[in-house]
């Protein structure tokens, strides 16, 4: 079915195309699936699998697409079947200028590292992210490169892109370049984790990015920085150009945790800014990252509350229209005229055992009822509690007395639908009542 579709799609000279793979399982999409002259736009999205560590689309051989521009691949693992030697999906998509990859792993067959390798002559934009840990080796030739996003990767990284002018790395893993990087206009270095680094390494890469303009670093990765300096003879400044420094730190620490800060030495200091006196330099507090994630928090605390009411409302409206439709119970019969007055003994009999089956029948529905009532009332009240702790955490000054009063409007229309809830569960007990009046009326007219 997948390749009819392709096949259709390319047969009328399809432009753009974005496939979205739910299946569980492992999904194959090897070479002849895609040769297109007219392709320009593709956006694959899989699904997580069944499998250990693996996304339902496999990408498989080198892609055949001479007209694309734009590829985004969500979800995706790419099948390395050449005993090591790596893989490249990309070399044949010639025009390729702008690639994101996203959630991706590796399946390999062979035991030896895994190469994972973007090779392409007129990449301008790649961003790659949330690469696993089946990544060893992640290689990136691009000589035409510009913009480069690195987040949450778990490979080392070796990337010759000589006219880079932007770069966003914000992961744990190695990074290296092979050449200086000369046209660097701003870069963002953010690694929170220096297990698989140290001072001098750090140093190396920033020797690479000498000619930045607008550097922005993370505070933790001072810290080998800076012991990695003191070990050493006073190095001079590698940036030459720099217009801004900003450092700030990842980690905010609870009060009692502050001899877990880092500090930034005068000698680092120095190192970062002695080549470009007029830079401006910008230290972000640990007070003032702690207030942007409070800010940060109430915003989300009250868009979720803001979510949580508006689904509920939707819940009560659901509520108020099922009322009484729950409710089918048979009106109790009147006795036929043929049986009034004076009765046999036989039809007495038989309009006893009429109303007592009416009786068990009333008595499952006011079960029913009872369990429904329950269960619909537990949820309406566990939905506000919901709301209300929410409401009791920090929520932005503009935001706090609409939602409150949301809130307060909400609890009084719940209060009416529970109340309703109430009113009908009595409804079965009313019928209870006629039968025992009919069997008392049955039981005089025997007599």
């Amino acid at each position: 079915w997948l390749k009819s579709i392709l096949d259709y799609a390319f047969s009328h000279n399809c432009q753009q195309l974005t496939v979205t793979c739910v299946f569980p399982g492992k999904l194959y999409f090897p070479l002849y699936l895609f040769r297109s002259q007219s392709l320009k736009y593709l956006r694959l999205t899989g699904s997580v699998c069944n499998f250990p560590n693996a996304y339902s689309m496999v990408l498989a051989s080198t892609w055949e697409l001479p007209a694309l521009t734009t590829l985004h691949l969500d979800y995706v693992t790419f099948f390395d079947n050449r005993h090591a030697k790596g893989i490249d999906h990309f070399s044949k998509c010639t025009n390729l200028k702008n690639l994101t990859i996203s959630h991706f792993t590796m399946w390999k067959l062979h035991s030896g590292c895994s190469h994972f390798t973007v090779c392409n002559p007129r990449l301008c934009n790649l961003t790659l992210e949330y690469g696993d840990c089946t990544l060893d080796v992640i290689q990136v030739v691009a000589p035409q490169l510009e913009n480069l996003t690195i987040r949450d990767m778990n490979s080392k990284h070796l990337i010759t892109a000589p006219n880079l002018t932007s770069l966003l790395f914000d992961c744990s893993h190695l990074l290296q370049f092979s050449t200086d990087l000369c046209s660097l206009e701003k870069a963002d270095i953010c690694i929170s984790s220096t297990d698989m680094w140290n001072g001098q390494t750090i140093a190396a890469l920033l020797q690479r990015l000498c000619n930045v303009k607008f550097l922005t670093l993370n505070l933790e990765l001072i810290k080998p920085l800076s012991s990695y300096l003191n070990r050493i003879a006073l190095q001079p400044s590698p940036f030459a150009n720099l217009k801004s420094l900003k450092i700030y730190p990842v980690y905010v620490h609870l009060d009692d945790e502050a001899h877990k800060r880092v500090n930034m030495s005068t000698k680092v200091k120095k190192y970062l800014l002695d080549g470009s006196p007029g830079a401006n330099f910008t230290r972000i507090s640990y007070k003032e990252i702690k207030e942007k994630q409070r800010k940060a928090q109430a915003i989300e605390n009250a868009a979720a509350a803001q979510n949580l009411m508006e689904n509920f409302q939707v819940m009560l409206e659901k509520e108020k229209a099922n009322i009484g439709t729950h409710i089918h119970i048979d009106q109790p019969m009147e006795a036929d005229a043929q049986d009034q007055g004076n009765a046999p003994l036989e039809k007495v009999q038989l309009q006893f055992d009429r109303k007592m089956a009416q009786m068990k029948s009333y008595w499952e529905d006011v079960r029913v009822q009872i369990d429904r009532g329950r269960t619909k009332t537990c949820d309406i009240i566990s939905q506000l509690r919901d709301i209300e702790v929410l409401l009791l955490k920090d929520l932005p000054t503009s935001k706090r007395d609409e939602l409150q009063a949301c809130f307060f409007s909400l609890c009084a229309e719940a209060d009416t639908v529970v109340k309703k809830i109430l009113h009908h569960m009595k409804t079965p007990q009313i019928h209870f009542s006629h039968c025992f009046n009919e069997l008392a009326t049955t039981s005089l007219q025997s007599n």
